[in-house]
């Protein structure tokens, strides 16, 4: 008789409330977060500037909502873990993030470097190639010291990585939940250096998620940390208005503060964007957010080739950051990325091997239908028992 004394017990499953509110979640994220990569098309630091009616609303697009946004999805990538965890062994597992996180970040790599060869041929401007080295080119396509060609997907490198250290995590949040966690802020304060995670906090948010799960955190009990978070995150958003009001830089910040108030914006604003979500779904809106779900992954993945390439074309016609017009590009290159990442995605959905590299091997359906089938019912909760 096989001894299962030691075998971790079931965690119930995730409500089909909750995962509506994930599905929210994706689709607000990455949204928000395309803010961050639209190129002002000027040197100097935007945040050192007279702050103006569009200044402001610039620095809480970006710094404040965008550069935030992610800290959510990664406590989400965390608290589903520990499902995948019981269901497979670590290896299994990490076979299974190398196909879903790593093909997607060297395809989407590629894709970017075929259009600056191709822009380099037609312009003879080559100054975003990688550096001609083995590292450089390490770097450009998986992320190993620095940024990738497509920036944001460093994302998807360190969530690998997290994921590879989960099963470690796992246990040691089980045995010593909070020595670990102090630990993990520890290394996000110091962790830079390391090269373990471009951002070290990602670890922390993904254990706090992992943490939630373990811990068996009622939906409610959730709900009420949220709500407590976003009573801090209203004090974190003031200091930050008022630190660019008086037009501190950050970057010129000791290394420990600034990160200090970057993981406390972005602990409270998860808390913010959670609270956020059950309105959404319960709102009018909820239908769209959710049938944009689909999209959400190659619209991460393809928003900031989309932004290099046509904000070349936006600025020439209204300008760099600092023209009356360039509000017109700040505000329509995210809307333009949801678009063609919709149309791109119904273009390839046929086609398995695109799906497998562009789209983590998950389909979509048809954007139009007057019914879903049972292909279509399938398809839908498999991709929930992804989540």
């Amino acid at each position: 008789m096989k001894n299962t004394a030691s075998r971790p017990s079931p965690i119930p499953p995730v409500s089909p409330l909750v995962s509506d509110r994930v599905r929210i979640a994706r689709v607000l994220c990455i949204f928000l977060m395309m803010f961050v990569h639209v190129q002002p098309g000027i040197a100097e630091n935007v945040y050192d500037r007279d702050t103006a009616v569009f200044d402001f609303i610039y620095f809480l697009f970006t710094r404040i909502l965008g550069l935030s946004s992610v800290s959510l999805l990664s406590v989400v990538s965390g608290y589903f873990i520990v499902a995948s965890l019981l269901k497979a062994d670590p290896l299994s597992l990490a076979r299974s993030k190398f196909k879903t996180l790593i093909v997607p970040l060297v395809a989407w790599n590629l894709v970017m470097l075929v259009l600056l060869v191709a822009y380099g041929l037609m312009t003879d401007k080559w100054r975003d190639m990688p550096d001609p080295t083995l590292l450089g080119w390490a770097n450009a396509l998986f992320a190993v010291t620095d940024w990738p060609l497509d920036v944001p997907l460093w994302f998807l490198r360190d969530l690998f990585v997290c994921c590879l250290l989960s099963p470690l995590l796992y246990h040691a949040l089980k045995r010593f939940a909070l020595p670990t966690i102090v630990l993990l802020a520890v290394y996000t304060l110091f962790g830079d250096d390391l090269y373990l995670l471009q951002r070290p906090q990602l670890l922390l948010f993904f254990a706090l998620g992992m943490w939630l799960r373990i811990a068996g955190t009622s939906t409610i009990t959730i709900d009420r940390l949220s709500l407590a978070l976003t009573a801090g995150l209203v004090a974190m958003v003031a200091i930050f208005i008022t630190i660019r009001f008086q037009r501190v830089l950050l970057g010129e910040m000791d290394d420990q503060l600034r990160v200090t108030l970057d993981t406390l914006l972005r602990v409270t604003m998860a808390g913010g964007f959670w609270v956020l979500t059950g309105l959404i779904r319960h709102s009018g809106f909820a239908g769209i957010f959710i049938r944009l779900e689909p999209y959400a992954f190659v619209l991460f993945c393809s928003h900031a080739i989309l932004f290099n390439f046509a904000g070349i074309v936006f600025r020439r016609f209204f300008g760099n950051y600092g023209s009356d017009l360039f509000p017109i590009t700040f505000f329509t290159l995210p809307l333009l990325a949801v678009l063609c990442a919709v149309v791109g995605l119904q273009t390839i959905r046929r086609s398995p091997p695109l799906l497998f590299l562009l789209n983590a091997g998950h389909s979509v359906p048809p954007w139009r239908r007057a019914e879903p089938t049972e292909e279509d019912e399938k398809a839908s909760e498999r991709r929930r028992a992804r989540a």
